[in-house]
């Protein structure tokens, strides 16, 4: 036989590797190259072949034994047994190996769904934006894109889900992969997520000079009308992330896709493991915009009022006075109290969005609160009166024990700007509500970054990864990418800076996560020492 005894031969989907010659070993060795058995015959994996009896025609120490076998006292694996004992080899039990997860991409819908089990899963941080409802309400109405969802499934439960879409040509700027390497439309439209940047005429050449061919067909993962790249899990275990990477790069690339992206990757063990897979593949990494999140870690609104310093309360009391002088009235509405409230809403978020240069429109806008509250999802507007007219509106979502501030519009005209009116919808009211249901955290998004922080909330990086097909073009992709996230950096000034890591293996990992920042620690060398 040519075979190890102990041995079992299973379909190994990983790429074809450089075959190396091996020789026939003894029982239960791994195989070695052939120039090593030669010089080993001399023994096997039990002792040496002078102290093992003669071999027992047609049988082996793991093979069926002949008709008639001679009994054998001891032997390669001990005394011989009557009958084999379940799971076990002739060496001794042989551990249980984990099946690979079985991975299927390029799914619609429906069809990610179905192979969920009828769910998607979230195992911790749940967020609304990669649920079926918001999904199917982003494919709805969002012009040229295409489902591509990925779906990893190990078995006894462990699941994983990453949404996708493809694009053509020309989607809207923010799912733009161009976009990530500084390019800007004619139209002037610039990119969201907490930063604007001035792109210079140099970048827009530069890109429109690959051609369009260079990108297009466009995969983008994650939710684009959420702001997310990142997967969802039933288990904690992004490893499973690995696992769709590696089937949705060959899978895109044999589709003909040119570039794949992930655009918004937030800082999380699920997007880490996202990034490091993409740039594995020749992908490149860089610093794309922040988010703004508040760990509730006091026991009430009041006491985490308290904890601010004097400075910020003071901020508070007398944005909350100017809220109350507006002659406004503010109330809450709910699920499907917010039916009839839709098209106002829709309208001032369009509004707002249009002023700050936001890629969301009304049919978006719409389509997804629509979607929210016929799926029952836990949404929620704080609607603001002004005699008998709606003329401001902020609408935040639960997911688990998180709030997430999605949208927020005004009539400028009918408020003013200096109201108060948002940080009172947007900002306190949410965030007494949160506290006042035992929630742990409340995500208020990117945008209004210095009123947000004075409330204690934290900046949260977000990164953006982006892998084109064509090899010879990734020096030049990686160029403009960082280039651009470094432009993106200096907007937001000094709350985009990151504190060192003062570990080696945390200057490492934020290297591999295309930190700009700083680099690890040079040792100095004595002058004619070895090294220099």
């Amino acid at each position: 036989m040519s075979t190890t005894c102990c041995s079992t031969t299973a379909e190994d989907p990983s790429p074809a590797l450089p075959v190396v010659e091996t020789a026939p070993t003894g029982c239960c060795s791994t195989s070695e190259p052939a120039g090593k058995a030669a010089e080993e015959q001399d023994s096997s994996c039990c002792g040496s072949e002078s102290d093992k009896p003669e071999p027992v025609d047609a049988s082996g120490c793991c093979d069926a034994p002949a008709a008639e076998p001679e009994p054998v006292t001891s032997g390669c694996c001990g005394p011989a047994e009557p009958e084999p004992v379940a799971a076990s080899g002739c060496c001794g039990p042989q551990e249980e190996q984990a099946d690979p997860a079985q991975v299927r991409t390029g799914l619609s819908l429906d069809d990610a769904i179905a192979a969920l089990g009828g769910g998607i899963p979230q195992a911790t941080d749940p967020t609304p934006y990669t649920q079926a409802d918001w999904l199917g309400a982003t494919e709805e109405s969002l012009r040229g894109a295409k489902a591509w969802h990925t779906v990893a499934d190990r078995g006894e439960g462990d699941i994983a889900f990453l949404p996708g879409y493809v694009f053509d040509v020309d989607p809207i700027v923010d799912a733009d992969p161009r976009t990530l390497l500084g390019w800007q439309p004619k139209d002037g439209t610039a990119a969201c997520c907490s930063a604007t940047t001035s792109c210079c005429a140099s970048a827009t050449d530069a890109v429109e000079a690959l051609g369009t061919d260079a990108f297009f067909p466009a995969l983008l993962l994650g939710s684009p009308l959420g702001y997310r790249s990142e997967a969802t899990a039933s288990v904690e275990d992004p490893l499973l992330v690995a696992d769709l990477v590696d089937h949705i790069v060959p899978a895109a690339v044999e589709a003909g896709f040119r570039s794949i992206t992930a655009p918004w990757l937030h800082d999380n063990a699920y997007s880490d493991v996202l990034a490091l897979a993409l740039q594995a593949y020749g992908g490149d990494i860089a610093f794309h915009g922040e988010n703004n999140l508040l760990d509730l870690q006091h026991d009430s609104y009041d006491a985490y009022l308290a904890s601010l310093p004097a400075r910020k309360r003071r901020r508070v009391k007398e944005d909350r006075e100017r809220a109350d002088n507006s002659g406004t009235r503010i109330e809450r509405k709910d699920r499907e109290e917010l039916r009839p409230l839709i098209g106002r809403i829709t309208e001032l978020a369009t509004r707002n969005r249009q002023k700050y240069e936001g890629g969301e429109d009304e049919a978006h806008i719409g389509a997804l609160l629509t979607a929210l509250v016929e799926g029952g999802a836990d949404v929620r507007a704080y609607v603001v009166h002004k005699d008998d007219a709606v003329v401001a509106a902020s609408v935040v979502v639960r997911r688990g024990k998180r709030l997430f501030v999605k949208w927020a519009g005004f009539d400028y005209e009918a408020l003013g700007e200096r109201s108060g009116v948002y940080f009172e919808i947007a900002l306190d009211r949410p965030l007494r509500d949160a506290f006042a249901e035992g929630l742990t955290a409340i995500e208020a998004g990117p945008g209004a970054d210095e009123a947000k922080r004075l409330r204690g909330f934290r900046p949260g990086r977000i990164r953006s990864a982006v892998l084109v097909a064509d090899d010879a073009l990734r020096p030049k992709v990686a160029e403009l990418h960082a280039a651009y996230g470094q432009a993106r950096r200096e907007t937001l000034g000094a709350a985009a800076e990151e504190a060192a890591p003062t570990t080696a293996i945390g200057r490492l990992r934020a290297k591999l996560l295309g930190s700009t920042a700083y680099e690890p620690i040079k040792p100095l060398q004595p002058e004619g020492g070895c090294c220099g």
